[in-house]
């Protein structure tokens, strides 16, 4: 937001050429997102264990359950604080990302005079989709 007007910020707009050249930067970010997210949800699996752990006692060291949570919940934070920071530098690009899993990426530009999404997936050499924000991925169009 532009805080002196109150605003929502124009989007940055990218011509095909211009965001094909930014794949380079934004491959690597969209590879360590999703490898962070695997490793966050592995992480929530494991605090999950040691909660049911302490919660039914049977003879668990609780002491030493309570410094493996500890230990957990900093590699957590730890982890939670590097995916923000990957996806404030992908952000920062000028690319918005749509859906982890799918490595789906959108960069605004123009198109006759319309606002629309220039639309790569990892493991895509180069864009070369297009589709109106309001219609999403299902509204891929060839460029061209």
């Amino acid at each position: 937001m532009d805080e002196a007007a109150g605003q929502p910020l124009a989007p940055k707009l990218f011509t095909p050429n211009e965001a094909n050249d930014l794949l380079p930067q934004v491959i690597p970010l969209i590879k360590q997102l999703q490898q962070l997210s695997q490793s966050i949800l592995k992480v929530n699996q494991q605090l999950d264990e040691l909660a049911k752990k302490l919660a039914q006692g049977n003879g668990f060291p609780i002491q030493s359950l309570k410094d493996q949570m500890r230990q957990l919940t900093t590699h957590q934070f730890q982890l939670i604080e590097a995916f923000e920071s990957a996806l404030s530098q992908l952000e920062g690009l000028g690319a918005v990302l749509k859906d982890l899993s799918l490595g789906l990426v959108d960069f605004y530009g123009m198109r006759e005079g319309q606002l629309i999404c220039l639309c790569w997936k990892l493991g895509e050499a180069v864009v070369r989709f297009w589709h109106t924000p309001e219609e999403g991925y299902a509204g891929r169009q060839p460029l061209g």
